[in-house]
C-alpha cells in the first residue's frame, strides 16, 4: 500500500476547496518528489491516510491563498522591510532566541495558528477572537504539549516550514522522506522564496507591522535564493558545540517520527547517520555562502552567550539593526525568561550511543562540522567564523540534556 497518486491528491484538493487556480508555476516538481518519497515504504493504512490528508490540506491552503489574492491583488504591492532570519544548525537556540525577541511588539512573526491556514489573513482588531487562535490556545491547554525538547507557546512564533511547504520545497525532516530531503538540498528554490514572500505579504496586509522576524535552520541550504528574494535581509546565525547538538537533533527527530508514524519504523542508528550527513552539508553551505559574499549581513550568536547574557545579545543585535529596546519590551522579555528558565518544562535527555554515534565518531564528525569543512556539494570551504572563540569539541561521559 502506498500514498495515492499525485493527480488523485490534486483532484481531492480541488474538490475540497471548490477552487482550481494554484497560482504561480513551479510547485508541482516538489510535490511529485514528495509523493514519490512517501510511497517508498508501506507504513500502514492509518499513517498513509494521514500523509494524504496533510498533502491535500497544503494543496487546498494554496488554492485558498490564490483565491484571496485574486480578490485583493493590491496586497502584493506592499513591501517587506528588512526581514531578519534567524538561522544556524538546529538545537542552537534559534527557537529560544526568536521567541525571546518576538515578545517585542515591533516585530511581526509567524504564529502557529496562521502558518498552516493563512486565509483569511488575521486582523489586528479582531485576532484575539480568531477561531484559529482560540483552537491553538485550547490545544496548548490540553495534555501532551511538552516543551522539554522544543519551546513553543500558544500565540508565540513558529518556524516558516508551512510557507515553504506551500511550494513543496521544504526540507520535511519531520516526515520519513529522506530521498525527498536529499533532492531538496540541491533543488531550485526561487519559486519557493517568491511564494514565501507572497504569503508574508498576505499575512501582513491586515496585521502590521511588516518587519518580519523569521526562523528556520533549513535556510542554511539555500541562502543564495533567500537573499535574491530578500536582498536587505539580515541573518542572525546561532552556534553551538556540534558534539552536543548532533544527538540532540537525532533525539528530537526520533520523537517526531514516533508521533507521526505511531511506532518505531525508523532505526535510531539510521536517524543518527542521516543527521550527521544532513548537518555537515548544512554548515558547509553556510560557510560557502559567507566565503563568497562576506559576513556583513550576519550577526553571530553562541548558544552559551545567549544563555548567559540574553539582554547583551539583544543589545548587540538591536545595535546592528539600528533598533531600540523599549522598557515595556524589556519587561516582556524578562517575563518570557521567567516562564522558560532552564528546567521549567523538564529536561531533554539523550546519549550519542542511542543513535549509533560513538564518542569518538561524534567528536571527529563534530570537528568537521565546527570547522565548516564538510562536503558542501563541491562548493567553497571556509573555517567556522567563530571557531577561535568556542571550545567546540568536548568529550562527555554522561547523558546530555538541553532545550533549544
Amino acid at each position: 500500500m502506498t500514498v495515492a497518486s499525485a493527480n488523485t491528491l490534486i483532484d481531492r484538493a480541488v474538490t475540497q476547496a471548490n477552487l482550481s487556480d494554484f497560482g504561480p508555476q513551479g510547485w508541482r516538481e516538489g510535490f511529485d518528489h514528495l509523493v514519490a518519497a512517501l510511497s517508498e515504504r508501506d507504513f500502514g493504512e492509518p499513517v498513509l491516510a494521514r500523509f494524504e490528508a496533510r498533502l491535500v490540506d497544503v494543496l487546498s491552503t494554496r488554492l485558498r491563498i490564490e483565491a484571496w489574492i485574486a480578490r485583493h491583488p493590491e496586497i502584493l504591492e506592499a513591501q517587506i522591510e528588512g526581514p531578519v532570519f534567524i538561522i544556524g544548525l538546529p538545537r542552537t537556540a534559534t527557537t529560544a532566541l526568536q521567541a525571546f525577541l518576538a515578545t517585542d511588539p515591533q516585530w511581526r512573526y509567524l504564529r502557529g495558528w496562521e502558518a498552516g491556514h493563512p486565509t483569511p489573513p488575521p486582523e489586528a482588531a479582531s485576532e484575539d477572537n480568531d477561531p484559529r487562535r482560540l483552537a491553538e490556545l485550547a490545544q496548548h491547554a490540553g495534555p501532551g504539549v511538552g516543551q522539554s525538547q522544543h519551546i513553543q507557546e500558544a500565540g508565540g512564533p513558529v518556524d516558516d516550514a508551512a510557507l515553504l511547504r506551500l511550494d513543496f520545497r521544504n526540507q520535511e525532516l519531520g516526515w520519513p522522506a529522506w530521498s525527498y530531503t536529499r533532492w531538496w538540498r540541491d533543488c531550485e528554490m526561487s519559486t519557493a522564496y517568491a511564494y514565501h514572500a507572497r504569503t508574508l505579504k498576505l499575512l501582513q496586509s491586515r496585521r502590521p507591522p511588516n518587519r518580519w522576524l523569521v526562523k528556520a535552520p533549513w535556510h542554511n541550504f539555500h541562502l543564495d535564493a533567500l537573499v535574491d528574494q530578500y536582498p536587505d535581509a539580515t541573518c542572525v546565525m546561532c552556534h553551538r558545540d556540534p558534539a552536543e547538538l548532533i544527538p540532540s537533533v537525532a533525539s528530537l527527530l526520533q520523537t517526531t517520527y514516533r508521533t507521526v508514524l505511531g511506532g518505531e519504523f525508523v532505526r535510531p542508528q539510521d536517524i543518527g547517520a542521516f543527521v550527521l550527513e544532513h548537518l555537515q552539508i548544512s554548515i558547509g553551505r553556510v560557510m560557502a555562502f559567507r566565503s563568497m559574499h562576506g559576513d556583513d549581513r550576519f550577526i553571530d550568536v553562541h548558544h552559551a552567550e545567549f544563555n548567559a547574557d540574553p539582554f547583551g545579545v539583544v543589545a548587540r543585535i538591536y545595535g546592528r539593526l539600528g533598533r531600540a529596546l523599549s522598557p515595556a519590551a524589556r519587561a516582556e522579555m524578562e517575563a518570557w525568561q521567567g516562564r522558560n528558565r532552564k528546567g521549567a518544562h523538564g529536561e531533554h535527555r539523550y546519549t550519542p550511543e542511542a543513535f549509533g554515534l560513538s564518542a569518538g565518531q561524534s567528536v571527529r564528525r563534530s570537528a568537521r562540522i565546527a570547522a565548516g569543512s564538510a562536503d558542501s556539494g563541491g562548493r567553497a570551504r571556509r573555517p567556522h567564523p567563530l571557531r577561535r572563540r568556542a571550545p567546540y569539541i568536548r568529550r562527555r561521559r554522561n547523558g546530555r540534556h538541553d532545550r533549544g
